[in-house]
Formats: structure tokens, C-alpha cells, sequence
């Protein structure tokens, strides 16, 4: 997911709701995000007066009449030396700081943020070059007062597979073992069961979508199931 593009506000609405419903379980996303949020408001901050050009002249720049490059004539009387003026006992203040001074830093750390989300927006193209995810499957069972609600989803990897289970063994160890019609296995992810009752609990397997017949959850004894969900029509 890009996180430049989503803090400019240049994401198509269908792509800001699945980057939205990204950040909902990806910790790391919302960090980044938190880290860049003051970004754009410091953008806002800087005018096209900012960028003009308000330093003293260098001497190079050359006069009407005058091509650069003149050589200056030396000076060849001696000048004059400056009386050192008495020292004072009135505290000397610092100067204030110039406004171009002030300015420049903006542009700056404007230039910096800039640099920022031109990285993030790097890292989320490819993202924004995908078509928006699809919402899956759902498969769902009800064993007494347990209940497993799961959404399949297929991907170019394999399937991502995000769980909802109500009513398991508070304070142990739950996973998930995904099987196809060989019998054959993978697991797709341990968790606790002390999580919030609506969470999707998110897992994956390469198998693809349509080879997997059936989801096993199990207690962390490997031996408890806590229920087994089979493919519709499989």
C-alpha cells in the first residue's frame, strides 16, 4: 500500500477504502503513517515567495556595461586603518533572525518531506498499478458455542485467509492447518485466543483457492479441534 499518495489524498475512493481497510490490522502501516501525517501540513506552509531568490549578489553576476569577467584594477594606495572602538559594558543581544533566513529553512524541510513521500509513493506504485482486492469467499460452522466465520481470498501466491472465531478456550494457543483432497497440509498461522471478538484473524497458504477441500482449527495441544470447516460442494 502506498502511504504518500494516501496522505496527499490522491487515491481513487475504491483504493482509499481498501487502503483503509489495510491499515485496520497492519500495525507497521499505521506507524509509517503516523510518522508521515505532519508531512503535507509543513507543504502548506510554503509559498512561491519562499523560492525567490533574495540572496545578496555574489559580484559575479556582472553589471550594464560591465561583462563578466572585467578585471578590477588593484589598489595601490594604502588604506586607511579603523579606530578600535572602547569596549561597553552594555550587553551585546544576538541579531534577530533574517525572515530569508527563516524561509530558506522552510524550503528545506519542505524539500526533505518532499523527498519522503516521493519514496513512499515508490514503494506504493506498484500497489496502485493493482486492481482493487476482491472481497472472497466465506465459509462458516457452527459447533455448539463455537463458531468459525472464515473468508478465502484468492491470490497470485496462494489464498490469504481471514478468520473470525467466537467462542474458543480463552488464554491458549489456536492454529490453522489447510488441507487439500490429497490429504496433504500446510499451516496458516498461529495466534491467541484472547483477541477481540470481531477480529479477522489473518492467515495465508500457497495453496490456490480452488484446491484447498477443508479448514482445521486446533488448540495448541495439537490434538483439540476446535472446528473443522469443508469446502461448500466439495
Amino acid at each position: 500500500m502506498t502511504l504518500g499518495v494516501y496522505l496527499l489524498g490522491a487515491l481513487e475512493p475504491a483504493e482509499r477504502s481498501a487502503f483503509e481497510a489495510h491499515l485496520s490490522y497492519c500495525d507497521i502501516c499505521r506507524g509509517e503513517l503516523v510518522r508521515l501525517s505532519p508531512l503535507p501540513g509543513l507543504l502548506n506552509q510554503i509559498s512561491p515567495e519562499d523560492f525567490a531568490d533574495d540572496l545578496p549578489p555574489t559580484g559575479a553576476e556582472g553589471t550594464a556595461g560591465s561583462p563578466v569577467g572585467t578585471q578590477v584594477q588593484p589598489v595601490t594606495e594604502p588604506v586607511p586603518l579603523l579606530p578600535i572602538p572602547e569596549p561597553r559594558d552594555t550587553p551585546v543581544h544576538p541579531l534577530p533572525e533574517l525572515p530569508s533566513r527563516r524561509r530558506h529553512w522552510r524550503v528545506a524541510t519542505a524539500a526533505a518531506a518532499v523527498i519522503v513521500l516521493t519514496v513512499a509513493g515508490v514503494f506504493g506504485w506498484r500497489a496502485l498499478r493493482e486492481p482493487p482486492p476482491v472481497e472472497g469467499i466465506t465459509w462458516s460452522t457452527e459447533v455448539g458455542a463455537t463458531s468459525v466465520q472464515a473468508r478465502l481470498i484468492d491470490r497470485k501466491w496462494g489464498t490469504e485467509i481471514l478468520s473470525e472465531i467466537h467462542g474458543a478456550p480463552p488464554g491458549r494457543l489456536c492454529y490453522l492447518k489447510v488441507y487439500d483432497h490429497y490429504g496433504k497440509y500446510e499451516v496458516a498461522g498461529w495466534w491467541g485466543t484472547d483477541h477481540d471478538p470481531d477480529a479477522e484473524i489473518p492467515g495465508s497458504t500457497s495453496m490456490p483457492l480452488g484446491k484447498i477441500w477443508k479448514l482445521e482449527y486446533l488448540l495448541d495441544d495439537r490434538e483439540t479441534v476446535v472446528a473443522t470447516i469443508q469446502a461448500p460442494g466439495r
